[in-house]
């Protein structure tokens, strides 16, 4: 093929090697936002991983407190390392392919001083004022431990994600990839090694003034600080790499030849500007846990059942929202990297090619999630028996109420992922803002008209996940003008997986209390595996043509036909 271009430039004016040119750098481009939602999936997957060794040591009590602290700095850290990161890459970009490296370097050194002055004052306050925070704001005291040791971890978040996004600008995401990488691995490491550290130390607290809570308290207290230490290491490496390529930003600020200097008030007004959309992106879609967690305390405090609140919203935060965030964010993972070849069709005009992939991506993700809810609510009982210790019964109870959200949650990461690349963000924030308020009406409803208590919680993050899912649909099947086979998309899957589901459900209850939770989780999912996909066989639910097209598509064909399926 290189000889032929090679053969068509000689004879041309260099059109074709333009062309090439183009190609080449677009597919890079996909490549690498196709990497970077891969290694973000990663990241939030390695988060939620992190909770089952830390519900072990501290139990759902220190659970209960951590989860205030991780949201809060989550919350603050995100404005930062999404909201001002990605406006301030794109500012970056936009000079940086007009030679205006001098103009780039001002937007990033004023941007980092803004950076600087707002996590400090955001650090500070929530380190001074910790026991106001934990007591006001989350209605929970004793989470003011947590509180004070995650904050100076928004400080260095907010910096580091600044330097991602400096990076990101300046036309590379290899910096960014490790930091993360990096920050998750020894956010890992140290919260399990301080949490047990300080968890020791809180029980000889809590034996001399003899108060239980101190145990767990102190044990969020080094989870969190385990949050400070990885942010620590991630900013360091940030600052490394800056080291490292410092020599191609110096060639760079050299080969600049503008001549207009932009003044600081223009560089805000701009950057603001860019910002505002990432920011209310970044506060719709991640807030939730904390105006849910205060909005809970606050009901349980009024009906008098302050003293079973804190444990229950660490079985909610520590094994609901773990045992199903893995599953949904698997799910997403598997299908994350077929998004940049449908925009990238649609906006060559290919329609019915982009409407094809569109349609086979949702097909896969049904297939997969559908089944996916149905037998973690099915096998609730012998998993959270694997992997959790403390209060199982209320656990299981809330995966069986919320298992949906591992369809919701992957189809409206889909949906999201794709306006958000074709720059539709208005339909990304609207859908988000109903899907906030509509979820808190739910929990409010439910949490004080209702005696469901913590399940009034996990169906509100079906009722938010749900919105999101309708709105992104919406827009999404107008932008593709795609309306999916409901039948064989859809009501065929559930029908098979229902099948599988009852049956594994059955083999459960005559295997548990014999067999024990490993032997049967295993064999009623080996059970669920062959039940589901002979169905889908059966009923025809896939096309060959199809199913090479889905990831993973191709073991399952050969699966299909080395068990003479097909």
């Amino acid at each position: 093929m290189r000889q032929e271009t090679k053969a068509k430039n000689s004879n041309n004016s260099g059109s074709g090697r333009n062309s090439i040119r183009s190609s080449a750098k677009s597919g890079g481009r996909g490549k690498r936002r196709e990497w970077m939602v891969n290694v973000g999936l990663v990241t939030y997957f390695i988060g939620f991983v992190l909770r089952i060794p830390l519900s072990r040591m501290m139990g759902d009590t220190g659970i209960g407190f951590f989860a205030g602290a991780m949201e809060l700095f989550m919350v603050t850290s995100i404005v930062f390392s999404y909201g001002f990161s990605k406006a301030l890459a794109v500012q970056m970009k936009y000079r940086a392919r007009r030679d205006m490296y001098k103009s780039a370097r001002r937007v990033y050194r004023n941007v980092m001083i803004v950076t600087v002055a707002a996590g400090a004052l955001l650090a500070a306050g929530m380190l001074v004022f910790s026991e106001q925070t934990a007591a006001i704001l989350l209605l929970e005291p004793r989470a003011y431990l947590a509180v004070m040791a995650a904050a100076p971890a928004v400080l260095l978040a907010a910096v580091m994600g600044v330097m991602r996004g400096y990076f990101q600008g300046m036309g590379t995401m290899v910096p960014t990839v490790h930091s993360k990488l990096v920050e998750k691995i020894i956010q890992f490491g140290a919260c399990l090694f301080l949490c047990s550290a300080f968890y020791a130390y809180g029980e000889k607290v809590a034996a001399l003034r003899k108060t239980q809570e101190f145990a767990p308290a102190y044990g969020a207290m080094g989870a969190a600080l385990g949050l400070t230490v990885a942010c620590g290491f991630g900013l360091l490496h940030m600052v490394l790499m800056r080291m490292v390529y410092a020599k191609t930003f110096k060639q760079q600020l050299e080969r600049d030849s503008s001549k207009y200097a932009e003044s600081g008030v223009q560089i805000f007004l701009v950057f603001f500007q860019t910002a505002l959309p990432y920011l209310l992106c970044a506060l719709l879609y991640n807030m939730n846990y904390v105006i849910d967690q205060r909005i809970f305390n606050y009901a349980m405090n009024r009906k008098e059942k302050g003293s079973i609140r804190v444990a229950h919203w660490g079985i909610y935060y520590g094994k609901y929202t773990t045992v199903v965030g893995i599953a949904a964010v698997l799910c997403a993972f598997l299908a994350a990297s077929v998004v940049p070849k449908i925009v990238q069709l649609q906006e060559k005009q290919e329609g019915r090619e982009a409407q094809f992939r569109f349609g086979n991506l949702m097909h896969f993700l049904a297939i997969l999630t559908i089944p996916c809810a149905v037998w973690l609510a099915v096998l609730a009982e012998p998993l959270v028996g694997i992997l959790f210790t403390g209060d199982k019964e209320t656990a299981v109870s809330l995966i069986r109420t919320g298992s949906a959200v591992v369809v919701l949650f992957p189809f409206a990461h889909l949906f999201m992922n794709i306006l958000q690349r074709t720059r539709k963000q208005r339909t990304v924030i609207f859908g988000g803002l109903a899907a906030f308020l509509l979820h808190l009406a739910a929990l409010l409803l439910l949490v004080t008209v209702t005696d469901m208590g913590i399940h009034a919680a996990v169906c509100g993050t079906v009722v938010f996940w749900l919105t999101v899912c309708v709105a992104g649909f919406i827009g999404v099947s107008g932008y593709l003008r795609y309306s999916p086979d409901w039948l064989r998309f859809f009501a065929i899957p559930a029908a098979s997986a229902g099948v599988s589901g009852l049956l594994a459900l059955l083999i459960c209850r005559l295997l548990l209390g014999v067999a024990g939770n490993v032997v049967t989780f295993v064999v009623c999912l080996a059970v669920c595996l062959a039940v589901y996909n002979g169905l889908l066989f059966l009923f025809k639910a896939v096309k060959e043509e199809e199913l090479r097209e889905m990831p993973g598509g191709g073991f399952l064909l050969r699966l299909w036909e080395r068990t003479h399926m097909v």
